[in-house]
């Protein structure tokens, strides 16, 4: 078994957080709600006040693909994008786990990079 996690780098003007968060919120609701999709998170950068990362874990990378290839993807993703200034998306695989003390190397399958439509 393996984790796969989307991540996306924010970086938002002061003026424009509560907004961002909002906008963030309504994305996350939409996201949340796709087949494959857990846990879906906001952090802000404690040291960088106006960096946001957002991560969400997912099932598999064929439901993180059908997520950003539906229709509403790119819509919905462009509301929260114009609210910052930068914006770098990726996808992360797991390769180690550990808690308690104890190491599990997680055997992650080739996962191509994901592509939305543009």
């Amino acid at each position: 078994m393996y984790e796969i996690f989307t991540f996306g780098r924010f970086e938002v003007p002061q003026e424009n957080e509560q907004a961002f968060i909002e906008a963030w919120s309504e994305f996350a609701a939409w996201a949340s709600s796709r087949s494959g999709a857990r846990t879906l998170r906001i952090a802000r950068d404690v040291r960088n006040p106006g960096r946001f990362v957002s991560f969400g874990r997912w099932d598999d990378a064929d439901a993180v693909q059908a997520w950003k290839s539906s229709d509403e993807f790119k819509q919905r993703l462009g509301r929260l994008v114009k609210q910052s200034s930068e914006f770098e998306p990726t996808e992360l695989v797991v390769l180690k786990r550990v808690a308690g003390g104890n190491v599990e190397t997680l055997s992650p399958p080739d996962v191509q990079p994901i592509h939305a439509p543009t």
